[in-house]
């Protein structure tokens, strides 16, 4: 294309216009104002003075004639836009210096593409088209490898830590980039000598009051969680958080309406465990989750139980749990009083049971109540009164039984019937007390007594036990 260009304006009388090719014309920018075509060789000697005299001078529009400028910016990984305030004669060298005072991009990093032209240094923003608001410009920011930067590009310009990724040059106390948010390299130490500026100053007293308001928030947080958790434990039933279909009876429990089980966290509406506990057989509850895969191996606690229950169903459950408990042991005993609830555990060398409940006083070894009489007299006048009182014939033969089936005998010194309730073969007739070996079911000792191995069972003497199934009658 030809454009006509005007004359220098110069004490000069006006000369003709003269055209030329602006492919064949160079340029190059004197100042902030001033700009100058370098015309192409002359070819006749009026080219030659047009060519001494031409130059281009623009006209200054003032302080105020910024333009809005928008930026497309991008590296390796990522984009932005941004807005910058430029004058149309503000060269690319220039602008690089003002995106790295504002941006911290370093200028050997800024690659500027306007147009489809890579803009050089020297030249003006003007000269590729930038001129009124709107027009826009390309940024491509290089990584501080590919730009061949290092630590000392930025001490001599700014101090700082550049970021590895994007090549922003940081604030030192920053602990992340400002503009892609990557850590700050391990290494960085902020100079010892550094003062913030008042910016970095705000930005350092914002990120402690939020790191307090932080803090404050979680502490409340954990005291509201705390609470609730107080709330909970003290409850006797956790309520369900959220609506649910109970897997006994398959209908749906509002939030709120069920029960949560504290052991295992499953779900149920009241009804349906108040019937499982009821129909339980056992003393613990068992929790009711089952599926084709699972069956939850978790219980009902104490509290969970007697908030489910009525009062008079509680007391029915503890009785049926005791009369369990009972009928299970080995070790326990029912008192012979007429009616009376009470039972105990008992241990081997215990004998006796004083009921807690009616105050009688059980005789262990003989099953009986015979307060006032040694365990002899009551079983010889048990044997006088069985012939006549079908009570103690029914006693009587309890005992004879007990002694068939190896479970009582008779005392080799006065034949009364005494019992091993537990623990070693050794036992004392509580009349005679004659020390017996209950597996031999004669005497432990001789004549002598205690310690005289010339009769009874004669255990551990040349190292022999008495019976292969002694239990220490020793």
């Amino acid at each position: 294309p030809r454009v006509p260009l005007s004359p220098c304006p110069c004490p000069r009388p006006p000369q003709p216009l003269a055209e030329f090719d602006l492919r064949d014309v160079s340029y190059r920018v004197c100042g902030p104002t001033s700009h100058e075509l370098q015309l192409p060789p002359p070819a006749t000697p009026a080219t030659s003075r047009r060519h001494a005299e031409l130059s281009v001078s623009l006209r200054d529009s003032g302080p105020g004639a910024d333009i809005s400028m928008p930026v497309g910016v991008e590296d390796a990984t990522s984009s932005a836009s941004i807005t910058l305030r430029v004058q149309p004669h503000l060269t690319i060298g220039t602008l690089k210096e003002q995106v790295f005072l504002e941006y911290g991009f370093h200028p050997l990093a800024q690659r500027w593409i306007i147009g489809q032209s890579l803009c050089q240094d020297g030249r003006s923003l003007g000269s590729y088209g930038i001129r009124r608001d709107g027009d826009g410009a390309f940024l491509f920011l290089l990584s501080a490898r590919a730009a061949g930067l290092g630590p000392e590009h930025y001490r001599e310009r700014w101090s700082g830590w550049p970021c590895p990724l994007c090549t922003f040059l940081n604030k030192p106390t920053r602990p992340g980039c400002e503009m892609c948010s990557s850590p700050r390299p391990e290494g960085y130490r902020v100079p010892g000598g550094h003062r913030p500026d008042p910016a970095e100053q705000r930005r350092l007293q914002r990120e402690q009051d939020g790191t307090r308001q932080c803090q404050q928030a979680l502490e409340a947080e954990r005291q509201r969680n705390f609470q609730q958790l107080l709330r909970a434990e003290e409850a006797e039933l956790v309520p369900n958080p959220e609506p649910f279909e109970c897997r006994i009876c398959l209908q749906g429990v509002p939030a709120a309406r069920g029960v949560l089980l504290r052991d295992c966290l499953h779900s149920f509406c009241r009804e349906c465990l108040r019937q499982v506990i009821t129909f339980s057989e056992e003393p613990v509850v068992a929790c009711p989750f089952r599926d084709v895969t699972y069956a939850c191996g978790s219980h009902l606690q104490e509290r969970e139980i007697r908030a489910l229950l009525s009062p008079e169903e509680h007391a029915r459950f503890l009785a049926r749990g005791l009369a369990l408990a009972e009928r299970r042991s080995r070790n326990s005993f029912h008192c012979r009083g007429r009616d009376c609830p009470g039972w105990c555990f008992y241990e081997d060398a215990v004998n006796e049971f004083p009921c807690p409940v009616c105050g009688a006083l059980n005789c262990l070894l003989c099953k009986a109540i015979h307060e006032g009489q040694n365990c002899r007299q009551y079983q010889d006048e048990l044997q006088l009164r069985a012939l006549h009182d079908a009570a103690a014939r029914q006693t009587r033969d309890m005992l004879q039984t007990l002694v068939q089936r190896g479970e009582a005998m008779h005392c080799p010194t006065c034949r009364i019937v005494v019992q091993k309730k537990d623990g070693c073969d050794w036992i004392r007739c509580t009349v005679c007390q004659t020390e017996i070996c209950w597996v031999t079911k004669g005497p432990r000792w001789g004549p002598g007594g205690p310690g005289d191995t010339s009769g009874g069972c004669r255990c551990n003497v040349n190292g022999q036990r008495c019976h292969p199934r002694c239990q220490n009658c020793h």
